[in-house]
Order: structure tokens, then sequence, then C-alpha cells
């Protein structure tokens, strides 16, 4: 018997792109998911299997229990309840701007890969959303357990531990909550419930909400000032414009996570190597791979970064013969680039990790990701393209981990070699 029945209304905005695809690619290779209204929205299963992924093993048997049932032939078997947590499609309700992410993979030398460049439409940072979730509570069940799971969820959503969508982990997807709003009706409340509009949020009551740390992370955040220029390229297909120009979101020049993350797997797994590893397995495991229709998530996330201060100066150039040294005939062009900005780049670690069913704190890891910062601060690796010209250098201003100034020699002198000793995963 149901007991109580508690409805949930929250109101979102995108901190960062938002790409869902639909399967399709008749505008980009990834075009976004929409209604038979034209209208842009996150299907609820989305919602679903990321807010799952998000709960421990506990909470999510408390979700989704399992039940005993009786097969025709008698024997006993173990599946599913129906989840008592429903959960809506977020539709995009205001405030959109939708645009078009030109992206190539590159190898470990950053030379593009044959056939790997592509291009995706993305809900641009700043559009308004909402969605709903309803919770079902029945005789037996743990009321204020199951309702400490949904503030959870709701935390999760807020603090960016929960993310939606293409390149969630490489800076897409992050969202906040803007307002929520819950109602709760005991079974002595059937009336008041049958005259229920759940899709007004007005007839809901205001929930408080505070940005709530995952302790599950520790959150690296650096901030850095550029040295000079750089350049990771938009190419325009508009006449009059210029032939390229560096990346932006809504009209602010960016570093995508996925750049950042390149420069950082790159120069990582080079000390991992430089320590003894016989292969970069265990970074895959922290980092992602895709290997031979293999593929595994990256456990670390990596933000987008939005570049402020700083000039925008469009530059004239002339591609050069290498064999000559002269200008090649009709090789003109000119680009657009961003000098002399201040960004953040915010790394987010799980505490631990499990490899072949072995737990793995993140101490080696968090060495690593010193030694590459340290790099960085030393101008040894540069961020982007024309790199050769003295773009994409970077001052490191401060480091904190968990808002806690950072003391990065500290970091380098707790990698354990033991860490590398039993690399070689099956």
């Amino acid at each position: 018997m149901i007991t109580e029945r508690i409805y949930y209304y929250i109101k979102l905005e995108t901190l960062s792109p938002l790409s869902i695809g639909n399967g399709s690619d008749e505008l980009t290779d990834h075009d976004l998911i929409r209604d038979s209204q034209n209208n842009i929205f996150i299907p609820a299963t989305s919602l679903a299997g990321v807010i799952v992924h998000s709960l421990s093993e506990l909470e999510q048997n408390i979700i989704l229990p399992d039940v005993e049932e009786v097969a025709s032939d008698g024997k006993k078997l173990i599946a599913k309840a129906q989840c008592p947590l429903f959960i809506s499609d977020a539709t995009i309700t205001s405030n959109y701007h939708t645009s078009i992410r030109d992206g190539v993979a590159l190898d470990e030398d950053k030379v593009s890969k044959k056939g790997a460049k592509f291009d995706i439409e993305i809900v641009e940072k700043g559009a308004q959303l909402d969605f709903r979730m309803e919770l079902t509570i029945r005789e037996n069940d743990d009321s204020q357990e199951m309702q400490k799971i949904v503030q959870k969820i709701i935390n999760n959503i807020n603090n960016g531990t929960i993310l939606v969508g293409m390149k969630a982990k490489r800076g897409f997807g992050k969202l906040k909550i803007v307002e929520a709003y819950q109602k709760h009706f005991s079974k002595s409340d059937l009336t008041a419930l049958l005259n229920f509009d759940k899709y007004n949020c007005n007839n809901y009551e205001k929930m408080a909400i505070s940005k709530v740390n995952n302790e599950n992370y520790e959150v690296i955040d650096v901030k850095l000032k550029q040295k000079g220029g750089i350049s990771i390229k938009a190419y325009s297909a508009k006449a009059g414009e210029v032939d390229f120009e560096h990346v932006k979101a809504n009209g602010v020049p960016v570093i995508p996570g996925t750049s950042w993350n390149g420069l950082l797997k790159r120069q990582i797994n080079y000390y991992h190597k430089l320590l003894g590893a016989k292969s970069s397995k265990m970074i895959d495991e922290w980092f992602g791979y895709v290997q031979d229709k293999k593929a595994k998530a990256s456990s670390v996330i990596i933000e987008e970064s939005i570049i402020s201060e700083g000039k925008e100066m469009t530059i004239v150039r002339n591609t050069i013969d290498r064999f000559s040294g002269g200008n090649k005939n009709r090789a003109l062009f000119n680009e657009r680039s961003h000098f002399n900005g201040k960004t953040n780049l915010v790394i987010k670690v799980p505490k631990t990790i499990t490899i072949n069913n072995k737990l793995v704190t993140n101490d080696y890891i968090l060495g690593l990701i010193a030694l590459a910062i340290k790099d960085i601060e030393n101008g040894l690796i540069a961020l982007g393209g024309q790199t050769s010209i003295g773009r994409g250098i970077f001052e490191v201003l401060d480091v904190t981990i968990n808002d806690e100034k950072s003391d990065l020699d500290k970091l380098i002198q707790n990698i354990s070699l033991k860490d590398i000793e039993e690399e070689d995963y099956d």
C-alpha cells in the first residue's frame, strides 16, 4: 500500500555546453535531440542513468530494490522491482542558443588523426530547463532514507558531479539548480492529491538549496594567466569573416575540456612510463580510453575553462613554403586569437576507483597531475595549436585543492612506485 507520495519540481540552468544526440547527422555529425514541436530536451532515460550512477550501491538498492519471484517451474528468481522514483524529461524552456562546435582527434604528437575531424551541435551555457521527480513510498519503505537519497541527487546536480550528455567528463553537461520545489502528500491527503496540478510550480513549496561539495572527489583549481596568445581553432564559413578564430562559447573565449585532457594525459603518461611503468593501462583506467571497440568513461572530470580579461586580436599571416622558405602563392589567411587573459583549470579527481576489483587511491595520479601542472608553470608544455610560435603558454598564479592552498611538491613526493609494480592489469 502507498503511504506517501512526494513531488519535486526542479528548475535548472546549463553551466557549460550541452549535447544530447538524436542519432542523426543531418546538420552536424551529432545533432541535438528534439521533440515533435522542435523543442530541445534531455530524455528521462539519460537523466535516470547518470542519477543512478551517482549513487552508492546501498542507495541504488533502496531506489532499485530486488524482489523474489517464483517462475512457472517453481524456481525462485531475483528481479528488480519497479523504481519508486519517477523522473521526467528535462525540457529547455527559455534563454537558449545553439551553435556548432568543431573537434578533431589528435595523436600523442598532436597530429590530427585521419578521418577524425567532426562537428557537433550544442546548447550553449545559460539555457533554462525544468524537470520533475515523483517519489512513491510504500509500507515497509524507509521514508527518511529515501528522501535523503533524493536530496543527495539534488546536491550532486548542484555541485557538478551529475553531468549529462556527450563529453560530460570533458566540460560539457554541467548543470546548476536555480530553484527546487516539493509537495508532500500522505495517504490521508487523497482529495488534495487528486486536485494537485503537478505541472505548475506555484502549487509546490520552495526548497532551500545549498551547494554541497561531493566528498568523493578532490577538486583541483589552477588559476592561470596567459603569457601571449592561444589558438584552439574554430573555423568560419561566413563571407568577410576571419579564416579561423579561437573557440568561443556564447561569444566568450574558452578552452575545451578535451584540449586540457589531451595536454595533461600526454604528459601524465610520459611521467608514468618514466617512473618504470610498462604500459598506460593504469592511466587509461583513470582518464578513460577507446581501444579495439572497447571503451571506458573517464573517472577524472576536466571542466571547460572560460578566459576572462585579456584582448582579442586579428592577425594576417601567410603560409611559408618549407622548401624555399618563401611565401606560398595565394596562401594568405587571417586569424583571431585571444591574448594575455586569465582562466581556471578545474580538475575533479575521485578519491578512489576500482581497478580489477581492487580499490586504488588517488595519491599516485594526483602526483602525476602535479608534475604536469609544474610543466605548465615552467613553460615546458603548451596548449592548443601554433605552439611553435609561442602560443598556449601559461603562468600558474595559484593552485588549490578543495579550496585550500596546495603544495605541488608535496603531492609529487607522495608518488609511490608500488602503485605501478602490478600495473599490467588483465
